[in-house]
């Protein structure tokens, strides 16, 4: 299934009221003025000390297995 078929897919399992909230936040992201991107810039050094703690957590078992978590989370919210 490509990106574009899991997205209708998803689009297609959702009430209507939340269909709606998606096209609103979409139609923002085309009109915004400022970037709709939540995200801000940041270094060499902090992408460093984040994968440093993120290998620690792994090692401590902390870590989730990707594919229990996307099923979780596709079970959450109705599209599984």
């Amino acid at each position: 299934m490509s990106t574009l078929d899991a997205t209708v897919s998803m689009l297609e399992a959702m009430p209507e009221d939340a269909r709606i909230k998606v096209m609103e936040f979409t139609q923002r992201l085309f009109t915004s003025r400022k970037p709709a991107n939540p995200f801000v810039p940041i270094g060499q050094e902090q992408i460093l000390s984040d994968l440093a703690e993120s290998r620690q957590q792994i090692s401590d078992g902390k870590g989730l297995d990707m594919e229990d978590a996307l099923n979780r989370i596709g079970k959450q919210h109705g599209f599984i």
